[in-house]
């Protein structure tokens, strides 16, 4: 994915634009147990936590290509059956609404996601009808292809810093309450990769940004 096809996608995580079906989660701690999940469906989200979760969409898509957004090729080994491409073509088609997979999903990320703290694992679904156009880059109504996706963001979860605030309930100056805050995802990905405006089945877009608390074989 080049620099246009990135900035195609992310163009439509707007209210207006934004056609995601439907957001899954797993809040996980710094032991790797699994706090809470959420499954929702995006477009019936409260209209301060659509953008909210919008944000962290868009943040997976920020960047800078061959930096910290690389295209990866899947190895023939993960396109056979069993594989991590295989898996992935099945939960996109699942829609994220088989259960199992999802699980089977969050395992993954779980075994591989070497951080140190409590973080939480956010996947989208989204289904992009991809206008055509012309030679002079002119929009035209039709189109030729649906690109369906998932876009998943793994983000830090962090104990917000301690201290005054007024407290509405005893009308008061006093400690105020510390928080767990969900911060900018610093891993994710975007599967199958938009490659010439296209699906491509065979790589991934990932993003990484690297965190103190990361492990250093990451």
């Amino acid at each position: 994915m080049n620099k246009k096809e990135i900035a195609e996608i992310k163009k439509r995580l707007k209210k207006e634009g934004c056609t995601f079906t439907r957001m899954c989660g797993c809040y996980v701690d710094s032991t790797h147990n699994r706090i809470t999940r959420l499954g929702k469906t995006f477009l019936n989200l409260d209209e301060e936590e659509f953008y909210k979760y919008l944000e962290l969409a868009k943040k997976v898509l920020s960047g800078t290509v061959g930096n910290n957004l690389l295209e990866l090729d899947f190895p023939l080994e993960e396109e056979e059956q069993g594989g991590k491409q295989q898996f992935l073509l099945g939960l996109r088609e699942s829609k994220l609404k088989n259960e199992e997979l999802l699980e089977r999903f969050y395992d993954l990320v779980i075994e591989n996601y070497c951080f140190t703290g409590n973080y939480l694992i956010l996947i989208y679904h989204d289904a992009y009808d991809v206008p055509l156009k012309t030679k002079d880059n002119r929009t035209l109504d039709e189109s030729e292809e649906i690109y369906e996706y998932l876009l998943c963001a793994i983000c830090p979860v962090t104990l917000s810093k301690p201290g005054l605030g007024y407290l509405e309930d005893s009308n008061e100056i006093g400690l105020r309450m510390r928080d767990w805050i969900v911060g900018a995802p610093d891993t994710g990905f975007v599967f199958p990769a938009f490659t010439d405006r296209s699906t491509d089945i065979h790589a991934a877009l990932f993003i990484q940004r690297m965190q103190k608390n990361h492990q250093q074989n990451l």
